[in-house]
Formats: structure tokens, sequence, C-alpha cells
């Protein structure tokens, strides 16, 4: 028998050892971003009295995010997968959202489809290998991001990508290595976070009004890398970002696919996200 409960703080052990055999980037201090936004919003899989899966969900209101979704080896094909899934999407719904969307890694694409999934967009994944230290010219209209700029920040981000994560984004804020921003005539246009993650430096996320923006934004993070490989998820359908990271010397990995379950709401403009937050919250 199987049965659902909560995320405890116990279980980030367990959370540690799914993403190592799964490769995934996201640090321990980046997991606990999502158990504070949404504690009872995170799942636990047990059968025969061991965790054997999880998943996490982040709510913005009317739409909201399943990720992590993760099932030990020898317990898959039970069934458990699909019971982790549809007990995430019951949280987001008695929370008042309306649509849910995941990241898809390619295999999990045929359950999330039978659930009643239908696909976005694509999502790109660049790594630049070396970021070795590299000697960029001063641009005065990056600064760093201070917590005064949230609000601000917040705005832009609400205006890009369509949710309201305000909460989320401060909470990403004080976990980040690197938080900034850049301005003209004394506003915003563009911001950026970035982190240590188990498999390099990851900018996670970067919206931006202008390319040009992004560009000076990226150019002061990998400056900061110190040697770490960079990561940068963002969607295909910014062509612009695709162009640029390809020009800096980015290799793009294998893709994922953004999936949609319920009404086209809080779409936002993908055209102007530059880096994604996370596979697991957009």
């Amino acid at each position: 028998m199987t049965v659902i409960r909560y995320f405890e703080p116990e279980d980030l052990d367990f959370a540690d050892k799914q993403k190592e055999r799964e490769g995934w980037a996201a640090s321990r201090d980046q997991f606990k971003v999502y158990l504070k936004h949404d504690p009872d919003g995170c799942f636990v899989a047990v059968a025969d009295n061991q965790p054997v899966g999880m998943v996490t969900t982040t709510c913005f209101g009317q739409s909201g995010w399943v990720g992590n979704l993760i099932v030990e080896p020898e317990f898959r094909s039970r069934g458990i997968g699909r019971t982790l899934m549809e007990h995430a999407i019951d949280c987001l719904h008695s929370k008042g959202a309306k649509t849910a969307r995941l990241e898809a890694d390619p295999p999990g694409v045929p359950l999330y489809r039978k659930l009643g999934f239908v696909d976005e967009f694509e999502s790109c994944r660049f790594k630049l290998p070396e970021s070795k230290e590299r000697r960029t010219p001063h641009d005065s209209a990056v600064e760093a991001m201070t917590i005064r700029d949230l609000d601000e920040v917040a705005a832009l981000d609400t205006d890009i990508v369509g949710p309201n994560r305000r909460r989320f984004l401060e909470l990403k804020f004080f976990a980040a290595e690197r938080a900034l921003v850049r301005r003209r005539n004394g506003k915003i246009m563009a911001w950026l976070l970035a982190s240590d993650s188990n498999h390099g430096y990851r900018v996670a996320p970067c919206v931006a009004l202008e390319p040009e923006d992004a560009r000076c934004l990226f150019a002061a993070a990998i400056s900061a890398a110190s040697g770490r490989p960079v990561l940068i998820g963002m969607p295909a359908l910014n062509t612009d970002a695709l162009d640029m990271l390809t020009a800096m010397g980015f290799e793009k990995g294998a893709s994922s696919f953004r999936m949609r379950l319920g009404p086209a709401i809080d779409t936002g403009d993908p055209t102007r996200v530059y880096a994604i937050a996370s596979g697991a919250a957009g």
C-alpha cells in the first residue's frame, strides 16, 4: 500500500539522493525554496515504510506548477508516479489554481498527455562548459539587486511571465549567489538571479525588455562564475536568447517541453524570458 504524506525536513536527504541519481542541477538550498513557498504543497510517497517518490507544487494564484516528480527505480510501473501527479494537481486546484504547468522530459510526456496536459512550447537547456574568467567592460547600468528593488522586479516579472511571483522571487533572491538589475533612465529594464547548483553556476531566472539588457546581465553573471560551468534554461520561442547564447559559446543540450493542464492563462511573453527559474516552477 502506498501512502502520500507531506514532505518533511528530514526528507531532504531522500530528495538529494533522487536529484543526484537523475542528474538534476537543483541544490538543497534551491529545493528549500519550494518547501518554504508551499509547505503544504510538497509530498512524499511512502511504501514498505520508506519514502519511494516525491513531487512538489508551486502555486501562483490562478495558475501553478508541478515539479520534482520522481519515483525510486525499483518502485516504478506501480502507478505511484501517476498517484503523485494526481495528488499534486488536486492540491493546486484546492488552492484555486485553474491551470497547472510543468516542464516535461521526453520520457514523461506520454503520462502527462494521458492526464490531459497539452504542449505549449519547447524549453532549451544551454551550458557554457568552462566559464573562464573574462574581462568585460564595466556597464554602469548593471547594478546589484537589493531588497528595495523587489517590488519593481516582481512587477516586471508579472508583465513578462504572467502570474504574480513576488514571494517566490523574494525567496529566490535570498537563496541566490548573485542578483543583478539593469536600469535605463532609472527604471529596471532587466533582472537576473544566479546560484550555485550541483552541476554548475545556474542563471535562473532572467527576464528583460530588450535583448541588449539581457546580454549585459549575462556577461556580468558569467564573469562571476569563477570557472564553473554556466547553466541556463529558456523558452525556444525566445530566438534572440538562443542566438545570443550560441554567440557566447554556450552548447545546447537536451530539451524539455512546457505543458499545460487547463485554460491558457498566465501565459506571459516567453520571447522576453531569458532564463526560467527552474523546471519545477517555470
